[in-house]
Order: C-alpha cells, then sequence, then structure tokens
C-alpha cells in the first residue's frame, strides 16, 4: 500500500465524523446492515466514532430468505453486531417477484419497507453506498436517457419517512472501503449475486469501470462533482416549476388550469407538469407521452375530454383545466342500488369513498332511510331554488361535473324521488335552495 493510501485510510475514520457533522442532528442512527463488506465498514466506523456521537447507534438486518446463505449473513450480523455492543433488528420478508417484475428491485422495495417501519420518530438511516456505487448509478441513469434529476444519482441525505436518509460513505472508493477493512481485520459475507455479470449494475462495475479507471483514475471524484451540479440544477427548476405552479393559482392539488399552462415556454411546460405530478406523488411519464399529452389536451375541443394514459398515471383534460389521476378510476356501480338510514356513514362500492350525513337530519329524509343509486336512464333533477328540471347532463354540465365522474356520482332518493346529486345540489321539493346535508368523502383526485 503506498504512503498516500495509507493515510487516506487512516483518516477515513475522521472524515467520516466530519461527514456525520455536517448532516442534520437526528435522535438516533440506524445502520443497514447487509453483511457485506461496505456495510460492515460503516457499522464499524460508526461503533468506533460512538464516544463522539451526539445520538444512539443500532443496526437493522433484513432477511429476504433469497440465496441459500441468508441464514449465514444473519448470523453473521448478529455476531457482529454483538461483538461490537450494536442493539440489532433483524426482520424477514417475503420476496415474490411478477412476470415483469425484477427481482431486485422488488427485494429492495420490500427491504425499505421493513425498515421504514421501524425507523423511529427523528432518526437517520444510514447506508453504506459509496463513490462507485454513485458512479454506477449515474452511468445507469445516463444510458437510460434520464434528465438532471436522474444523473443527480444518490443524494447524500433527504428527508425519509419519519426521518433522514444517509449516505455518508459517498466521498470514498470501494478499494479504500476494502483497504480500511483489510487494515482493521473485519470479517464481511460476499453476494456471489455481485458476479453475476448480466446485471447492468454487475457489467458496469467489473467490465467498464476499470477500463475508464485506468484511463481517468480520479473518476469517481470527477462523476461525483458532476452528480453535484445536476443535483444542484434539479433544485433550481424545483424552484422554477413551484413558482408556475404557485402562479396558476388552481385551490384543487389535482387539477391545472390550461391558460396558466400554455402561456409559459414548452420546455416550463413540462417542467411543470413533471414537478405537479411529483408533488401529488405520480412518476411521470416517459418523455414521448409527455409531449403527446402537451400536444393533444389542449388542442381538443372545449366540450371534449381527452385523456392520456401511462403505466401509473394519466391525464385528463375538461373544459379549460387539466385533471390528474395516480391510477385507473373507480369501477362504474352500474345497477347497484344501496338502502341508508343515515344514522352512520354508507360505504360505497368499488373504491368511490362513502356518503355521509352531516349536521342535523332534514325533516324531508325518512326515518326508514333512503335509497342510493348511480346513473340510470330519465334521472331528472330540478335544483332547489331554481326554475325548471334538467336531465341529468345538462345539470353536470351547469355545475362543471367531468364526464368521468357523472357515473359515480352518489344519487339519494327518496320514495322514488331523486333527493340529490352526491353533495352538490338537492333536487326540490328536497330542502329550500340551501347546502346540501349531504358529504361525499372521497380520494382527493376523483375531484
Amino acid at each position: 500500500m503506498s504512503t498516500a493510501s495509507s493515510r487516506r485510510t487512516d483518516s477515513l475514520p475522521q472524515r467520516l465524523l466530519e461527514q456525520l457533522r455536517s448532516l442534520p442532528e437526528p435522535r438516533g442512527y440506524l445502520v443497514a446492515l447487509s453483511g457485506g463488506l461496505d456495510s460492515m465498514v460503516l457499522l464499524h466506523l460508526m461503533a468506533a466514532q460512538r464516544p463522539r456521537l451526539a445520538a444512539p447507534l443500532r443496526a437493522v438486518h433484513v432477511h429476504h430468505g433469497l440465496h441459500p446463505d441468508a441464514d449465514l449473513w444473519s448470523r453473521h450480523c448478529r455476531e457482529r453486531c454483538a461483538a461490537l455492543s450494536v442493539p440489532l433488528t433483524v426482520r424477514r420478508v417475503e420476496v415474490a417477484a411478477g412476470s415483469r417484475q425484477s427481482l431486485e428491485s422488488v427485494a429492495r422495495e420490500a427491504r425499505y419497507a421493513a425498515i421504514g417501519e421501524i425507523l423511529g420518530e427523528g432518526e437517520m438511516l444510514l447506508l453504506a453506498h459509496h463513490g462507485d456505487d454513485q458512479v454506477e448509478t449515474l452511468l445507469l441513469q445516463l444510458l437510460r436517457g434520464a434528465g438532471v434529476e436522474g444523473l443527480a444519482g444518490m443524494p447524500p441525505v433527504r428527508a425519509w419517512r419519519r426521518g433522514w436518509m444517509a449516505r455518508p460513505l459517498l466521498g470514498e472508493s470501494r478499494a479504500g472501503l476494502r483497504r480500511w477493512a483489510e487494515a482493521q481485520g473485519i470479517a464481511w459475507m460476499e453476494d456471489p449475486g455481485n458476479a453475476d455479470r448480466r446485471m447492468a449494475r454487475n457489467y458496469l462495475r467489473h467490465e467498464v469501470l476499470p477500463l475508464l479507471k485506468r484511463r481517468w483514475p480520479g473518476l469517481g471524484v470527477t462523476v461525483g462533482r458532476s452528480a453535484r451540479h445536476c443535483a444542484e440544477a434539479a433544485q433550481l427548476l424545483g424552484e422554477l416549476a413551484a413558482l408556475d405552479l404557485e402562479r396558476a393559482g388552481e385551490s384543487r392539488p389535482w387539477r391545472l388550469g390550461l391558460d396558466a399552462l400554455m402561456r409559459l415556454s414548452p420546455a416550463r411546460q413540462r417542467n411543470l407538469l413533471r414537478h405537479w405530478m411529483r408533488r401529488n406523488g405520480v412518476t411521470p411519464p416517459p418523455a414521448d407521452v409527455l409531449a403527446r399529452a402537451l400536444r393533444e389536451l389542449p388542442g381538443a375541443r372545449r366540450d371534449a375530454a381527452p385523456e392520456v394514459h401511462w403505466k401509473g398515471g394519466a391525464l385528463r383534460r375538461y373544459r379549460n383545466r387539466l385533471y390528474l389521476f395516480p391510477g385507473p378510476l373507480p369501477p362504474v356501480p352500474e345497477k347497484t342500488v344501496l338502502h341508508w338510514r343515515g344514522d352512520a356513514p354508507l360505504p360505497l362500492p368499488g373504491g368511490l369513498g362513502e356518503l355521509r350525513l352531516e349536521g342535523a337530519r332534514p325533516v324531508w329524509l325518512p326515518e326508514a332511510g333512503v335509497e342510493v343509486r348511480f346513473r340510470h336512464q330519465g334521472v331528472r333533477c330540478r335544483p332547489a331554488g331554481r326554475e325548471g328540471s334538467r336531465g341529468f347532463k345538462r345539470l353536470c354540465q351547469e355545475l362543471g361535473i367531468p364526464p368521468w365522474l357523472r357515473p359515480r356520482l352518489p344519487l339519494v332518493v327518496v320514495r322514488g324521488q331523486l333527493a340529490a346529486v352526491a353533495d352538490r345540489v338537492l333536487c326540490h321539493p328536497f330542502g329550500d335552495g340551501g347546502e346540501s346535508p349531504f358529504r361525499w368523502v372521497r380520494d382527493p383526485w376523483l375531484y
């Protein structure tokens, strides 16, 4: 080992401590422990720095059962934590991938879900990702055609669940961590899956990165710097989109005014839509689908209701607004008739929420109860306090109810006569034109 490498390895504990001090101060540290080299180094580093930490330390190991040696890995984690006097929680999860799912991806989601359940309020989860992992991540994102948010790679720290998720070793190399582990006599488990070069990340790790490092030895440092530049650019784009969304002036988070959107440049339109979707927990569509949405939805006739779908979401237009959906609409409850006394919330079928009676019980509401139906032939309503009867379509148009919602509206029927359309309007002779006593509680994206 060269003198320079030795000095850098010797200063590893101090660099970790400096990195921890640059992060938010948590109520506790939780090390994600797999049993491999990286997480074992992180565990030993944290245990060594425990007298200097302002918060307690513990670890978590997730047992997937995906490999014959999974029990051995768990036992190894228990033994090392016991030797270091670090409390350890072991969680077992069942992992099964669907026909179009990556087993690695499903296992990762299950792992984070299990860890998220035990992360305490204000606690910081520590992951052992290092600089080489960051290079691999950035290259994978680049090969997938990601934008600046994807090219920002893995953030050093971010809010997560009830606390934070941090990666304090991003400034270190895999080789440096190995040298330190060998110098300290640390034992770790080797995952044979890491040698499978059919997997994209392993192919980069074993075939591509060694060539790049021979030509550019400082690859980890320079790529890490590029990732930070991209993260800063992504932050600025997010701040710009937040300003554009605020100027749109919509009070409902799942809809967006087209006038405000179309006043922006095409790049800002795409930026705003992606930000709006992420803010509502919807994964934005691929670039070609987003371009089609911006081409087709604004240009449709005012009385049309065009739609654009992708895996994980949909956009619909009604009048001069865009409506965002996180998935498919609930099924239309055709020919469904529910009997309701009004003394308790009425669950509606197919994920349509529930209907409630709020305030004093109206005198016209029979004690024996009412029927709750859904759209059917011949439905008419004369809005209480107004002249003239309307057919259902015209009434919905007057109320601004989008077409996709109309067959899903709960209709309150008293003795065969329509009394209320959800919580939107009362029909003559029920009520006096005042507010409806009903409240339809549903997912906000249903409008």
